[in-house]
């Protein structure tokens, strides 16, 4: 009796054991390797499903942070702050992996879009530079150090672009310090943009602001000096003829400018 009993309550236990067993659910197990969850995260990047994607990627980089997939999901995190236009953050992730991975060949890549993520930001010649001369930087860079890289031939269109702006910038500053009769100030500024900006194509303007300045400074030496290197580098300039009729008018005109300032004077 008593080995029934126990017998019996044996079986009882085991088939609530067996019940147990069959009424736990099954939880999912993290299968998988790093080339499967970059493949993954590549397929919702490439469909730019960039708010599944993001997270894809940084799984990736955390769970496998040894593997050379890990490497490419740093950058295709950046990229993917870049595309939703959020530069803060993708010029973080590009500095991140410049500065931990030197010499991956995605640096040059990683250089160029640190300067578009700053010329991105870049307004009109007449507001704030910073991000042109920040841009300007990165890509002046990207040229010396990797004149060979894909990026290099698009990266002197954009430097190109921001040198231009950052110039017209400092020129609209050097023409209100004229027109206030700040001629010092002036003279100042033109001189800084002939020595900054050696490509720019109207040079031959500020060389005639910068001789109208030292003109009105009563400096007759300097204002010739610019007169000549007009001459000689621009002589089809009409701001050569028009500033050489300045400091050289023709006998009636200067005792007409004469006359005119012995009035004033008195």
């Amino acid at each position: 009796m008593r080995v029934m009993k126990l017998h019996t309550l044996l079986m009882l236990c085991l088939m609530l054991l067996l019940l147990a067993c069959r009424s736990t659910p099954d939880v999912p197990k993290s299968e998988g390797t790093d080339e499967q969850a970059f493949q993954r995260a590549m397929e919702l990047y490439r469909k730019k499903n960039y708010y599944d994607a993001k997270p894809a990627f940084t799984e990736l980089r955390d769970k496998f942070p040894l593997s050379p997939y890990a490497v490419i999901a740093e950058l295709r995190l950046a990229d993917i702050h870049y595309f939703k236009e959020e530069y803060v953050e993708a010029i973080h992730f590009y500095e991140e992996f410049k500065r931990l991975h030197p010499s991956n060949p995605d640096v040059p890549y990683a250089i160029y879009q640190l300067g578009m993520c700053h010329f991105k930001q870049l307004e009109t010649f007449d507001r704030d530079q910073i991000p042109a001369e920040k841009a300007s930087g990165f890509f002046e860079y990207l040229i010396k150090n990797y004149p060979q890289s894909p990026f290099t031939g698009s990266a002197m269109g954009y430097y190109k672009i921001c040198r231009r702006s950052m110039f017209e910038h400092d020129y609209s500053i050097g023409r209100y310090y004229y027109k206030s009769k700040k001629y010092w100030a002036a003279k100042e500024r033109f001189v800084n943009l002939l020595s900054q900006y050696a490509f720019i194509k109207n040079r031959d303007e500020v060389l005639y602001y910068l001789g109208l300045s030292y003109h009105r400074l009563n400096q007759a030496d300097r204002a010739r000096e610019v007169l000549a290197s007009l001459q000689e580098d621009y002589p089809d300039s009409p701001y050569g003829t028009a500033m050489q009729t300045l400091l050289n008018p023709p006998p009636a005109e200067a005792e007409a400018a004469k006359g005119a300032a012995d009035e004033e004077k008195k």
